[in-house]
């Protein structure tokens, strides 16, 4: 999805959503990034002092998400993240999060469409 305000990244094991982990360690990788703070059951926002961000960790069958049981499952297989496009600086602090946060995991991060219409930009590669 392309907006002029918000950038949209999927952190995943791959692109079926067939790779799942523990909630609870995603969770913890999450809690630990000293940028955010948890909001609800499985969900996060930025820190004060880091740029706007959501990000949601949530088990869904084919990358949709939105009922109860998304949001409070035993293993996860999409870590939805949303950033704010107000500053276009903020991005590189976005993008060195998030492949943080992909790298202990060793899932994938993807920008789901970029400003030149291309869709699923991997930013990071799965490592085997």
């Amino acid at each position: 999805m392309w907006s002029h305000l918000y950038w949209y990244y999927e952190i995943r094991g791959n692109e079926t959503y067939s790779q799942r982990v523990l909630t609870s360690n995603v969770l913890n990788i999450l809690d630990n990034t000293g940028k955010l703070k948890r909001t609800g059951n499985q969900q996060f926002s930025n820190i004060e002092g880091f740029p706007w961000i959501s990000v949601l960790a949530v088990n869904s069958d084919d990358g949709s998400y939105g009922r109860h049981e998304n949001f409070n499952s035993e293993r996860v297989n999409l870590i939805a993240v949303v950033g704010s496009k107000s500053n276009p600086e903020n991005e590189v602090l976005y993008v060195n999060l998030l492949t943080e946060i992909a790298e202990k995991i060793n899932w994938e991060l993807i920008l789901e469409e970029d400003d030149d219409d291309n869709e699923n930009v991997v930013l990071r590669k799965k490592t085997l």
